[in-house]
């Protein structure tokens, strides 16, 4: 009998892009067996560098786009999510339908927007206006462009609470990176029970030598 196909979705984070900055071809490279599907929530251009984030209504959008495309193309597929930072809260927002395995890696818990202020407000390349178009800090040649729409919708997200619903449709997997320079530490008491948590060494993208631990316990994990 053959067996079922497997997919497995990638969810990243803010500012990034569908690669996010080589942790996840990392991981595709690591799982030759599946079919990986990777998308950029973003607006990228090339030409001029920029990229234009999107809010969170567009993401979660796409994302439902991309998992009803892949159930489409094999009804009897398992579909497996693996998210990292922000693409995290995307997926928990979206709470798609019929997803086996769901893993977070060093998701946010905190959305208060003070901390992406502290973050980049200090940077002179940053202009962070919350009524208007921000402009963040380019670290990479590319120039984040941020609407108003992303803030606002961004303010009305409860964390605890999407994941605990999101884990009542999914088996869900956080993963916390011990070393990470980018999110503080959260008091994680209020999660529901049914998600599992682990935490690794490694910074916020797990790399160095931290991305061969972690490539291998995320292939424990969905194969």
């Amino acid at each position: 009998m053959q067996s079922k196909k497997h997919i497995i979705i990638f969810s990243h984070g803010f500012g990034v892009r569908k690669d996010d900055v080589g942790l996840f071809t990392d991981i595709v490279k690591a799982v030759p067996e599946v079919e990986s599907i990777l998308f950029d929530y973003f607006d990228v251009d090339e030409k001029n560098k920029i990229l234009t984030i999107r809010p969170f209504s567009t993401q979660v959008k796409m994302l439902n786009d991309v998992v009803k495309k892949a159930r489409e193309s094999d009804p009897e597929a398992t579909i497996d999510l693996i998210c990292h930072s922000q693409g995290t809260m995307t997926a928990a927002l979206a709470k798609p339908d019929g997803i086996r395995k769901t893993i977070f890696l060093a998701p946010v818990l905190d959305m208060s927007i003070e901390r992406t202020l502290k973050r980049y407000g200090s940077d002179p390349d940053s202009d962070i206006n919350l009524d208007g178009i921000s402009k963040l800090r380019v670290f990479d040649g590319f120039l984040r462009i941020v609407p108003r729409e992303y803030w606002a919708e961004r303010k009305k997200i409860k964390p605890f609470k999407e994941y605990n619903e999101f884990a009542q449709k999914t088996e869900l997997i956080v993963i916390e990176a011990n070393q990470d320079e980018i999110l503080s530490k959260v008091d994680l008491k209020d999660l529901n029970s049914k998600i599992k948590l682990m935490s690794l060494d490694g910074n916020h993208g797990f790399s160095g030598k931290a991305r061969k631990n972690l490539i291998k316990t995320v292939r424990e994990i969905i194969l």
